[in-house]
């Protein structure tokens, strides 16, 4: 089974540009039609606010893309802004279908995570978590079949 989130791909630049443009609007609207906003502290709450909107969506926003055909295993995450140019906020992780001992989504409000964990070269558990934020409920549902499968599939021969 292979898929990823690309149709998120789409509107992800669109919500950067959108939270870009309002929060200079909304500083503009501000410095020049308010009077009684002369309060310093008004002044930092705003942009700190609306910072802090961006680098929650920034930190949410991530392609992923899994795949499952063959004999091995393969899970990408990376940035969906500057991936095209800059790849810098990439991880990926291949592995044979023998070496996944389990996994577990989590569901953590705005976030999801998916943590897989994979046995290594010498017989360690190690985790590696993928942010799976922006699939869809219907792919995530898609991807618990195929790792469940996987997993029946190690318990039978082990």
């Amino acid at each position: 089974m292979r898929f990823n989130n690309a149709k998120s791909k789409k509107w992800v630049p669109f919500l950067y540009f959108f939270l870009g443009i309002g929060s200079i609007l909304a500083m503009l609207y501000l410095f020049l039609f308010r009077e009684d906003l002369n309060q310093a502290k008004m002044w930092y709450a705003i942009p700190a606010t609306l910072i802090l909107l961006i680098l929650i969506f920034y930190s949410t926003a991530k392609y992923f893309e899994f795949d499952s055909d063959g004999n091995v295993l393969t899970f990408i995450n990376k940035g969906l802004f500057l991936s095209n140019f800059v790849n810098y906020r990439e991880s990926r992780a291949e592995f044979p279908k023998e070496k996944l001992k389990r996994y577990r989504i989590q569901n953590y409000g705005l976030y999801s995570f998916l943590y897989v964990y994979v046995r290594s070269k010498t017989n360690q558990i190690k985790r590696v978590r993928f942010n799976i934020t922006l699939l869809s409920t219907r792919k995530k549902r898609a991807l618990k079949k195929s790792l469940d499968k996987v997993i029946k599939h190690n318990n039978e021969i082990s």
